[in-house]
């Protein structure tokens, strides 16, 4: 899965929006379920944007769209790379980070911390990174 930024996010959540205005606006019964491909959209936006921020802007309530994005949430999870030293932490999407720090060193080598904290601890896990080599 392809990580989108925030900005990416909110470009696909209008056009998103878009799509179930044309949707509602042409379905024949007045409660219709909701086509597969929308809420799959949905759902992925949901793991860049705030959930509420999605379902406000699609018309949906919050408690259905967390569940339907829990319900993708319970596939298998990805196996474990055989051999590799990246390890990739996903927190709930709901959950907005309020600090994000990129860091490169010398050799290439990056590390990305999001922080949902408003005052992060760095130091101690920049010292280390830092001074390996």
């Amino acid at each position: 899965m392809t990580m989108l930024s925030t900005v990416q996010a909110e470009d696909q959540l209008r056009d998103l929006a878009q799509q179930f205005t044309q949707w509602r606006q042409s379905r024949t019964t007045p409660r219709g379920p909701i086509p597969q491909p929308l809420w799959a959209q949905a759902v992925t936006l949901c793991h860049v944007l705030p959930l509420a921020h999605v379902a406000k802007q699609l018309g949906l309530t919050p408690h259905t769209l967390k569940r339907r994005a829990g319900s993708h949430a319970t596939a298998a999870p990805a196996p474990l790379p055989a051999a590799g030293n990246f390890v990739e932490v996903d927190a709930p999407a709901w959950q907005t980070p309020t600090a994000e720090v990129e860091i490169q060193r010398a050799d290439g080598v990056r590390m990305r911390i999001t922080y949902r904290e408003t005052t992060p601890a760095l130091a101690p896990l920049l010292q280390p990174f830092l001074a390996r080599r």
